[in-house]
């Protein structure tokens, strides 16, 4: 079982909160919550034993979110300040080449680290519900609840946002008065309340440059879990892109399973990105020759 976590001190200062478990000597595989979420959002997957037996987990809060710093200015969220919090991750951790696991927004960090640092600084990229795969790409396959009620999620108003949070957090799920218990919810809301519309603001219109991920995408294995009835990205709209962009696609599309793949689903996700991780980490210790061979 993961700890109490630790607090890491990024570039420009701000607190990043992480936390590690599982076995250092397994592959290592960095996981990144969405957005208005919080690391709370794996649990399901840093209790599971055969997770934890077999890699080495560690998650960490992104700014503007949970427990970590809250930079009011809008330059403390441009790409590169992601790229920064996610090499002081590393750094910390010691963490060599790593798989990035990001779930929905937590997706575009892989874009920001190939840009800052290059492919080579990772293994493998996994996501496992609604990724924003770049931020261009995302407006071709966002869901019209998002589209619809974004502008709500961004008003500066307490009464508004009591409501706005409860109606984020149940459509991360696909029937939430079954599958999202009540302790859950709560927690949810608080992570989402904790961040202020400005600051949430400034993250959903942060650019970023894809230019330099567009070209060494094709050496990185991604593999996207997609619920079927994910209401952020319309997953008949999200295939056809992530065919054409992602070379070393894996997809598995999960039926009467929504937003949150890791949640609603842990057993079923957890098997599949713990095949994925260990079928790469296998190959990436092998000659060139051989890794063709399995792939």
């Amino acid at each position: 079982m993961s700890g109490e976590g630790q607090y890491l001190i990024s570039n420009d200062g701000t607190k990043i909160w992480a936390d590690a478990c599982g076995d250092p000597s397994k592959p290592s595989v960095v996981f990144i919550h969405g957005l208005s979420c919080t690391a709370l959002a794996f649990e399901r997957q840093f209790s599971d034993p055969e997770l934890l037996k077999n890699l080495y987990m560690i998650r960490y809060e992104m700014r503007g979110h949970g427990r970590s710093g809250h930079p009011e200015d809008f330059n403390s969220y441009a790409s590169i300040r992601f790229a920064e919090d996610f090499k002081t991750v590393c750094d910390a951790y010691r963490l060599k080449k790593p798989f990035i696991c990001g779930w929905s927004m937590g997706g575009l960090v892989p874009v920001d680290v190939v840009d800052a640092y290059g492919a080579e600084k990772i293994s493998g990229v996994l996501l496992p519900g609604g990724p924003m795969i770049t931020r261009t790409l995302h407006h071709q396959y966002i869901h019209p609840f998002m589209k619809e009620n974004l502008p709500l999620f961004l008003k500066d108003s307490a009464d508004i946002q009591a409501k706005a949070a409860v109606l984020f957090v149940e459509s991360c799920v696909e029937n939430p008065s079954v599958s999202l218990p009540f302790e859950t919810k709560i927690k949810w809301i608080g992570g989402y309340l904790m961040q202020s519309p400005s600051i949430r603001t400034h993250i959903v219109t942060r650019t970023q440059d894809s230019e330099r991920w567009e070209r060494e995408i094709k050496d990185i294995p991604v593999q996207i879990i997609q619920g079927e009835l994910d209401r952020h990205s319309m997953t008949e709209k999200l295939i056809p892109v992530a065919k054409k962009y992602l070379p070393k696609l894996e997809l598995h599309i999960i039926e009467g399973v929504g937003h949150a793949p890791c949640f609603e689903r842990p057993e079923q996700t957890n098997r599949l990105m713990l095949e994925f991780v260990q079928r790469f980490s296998l190959s990436s210790q092998l000659s060139p020759y051989v890794q063709r061979s399995l792939l």
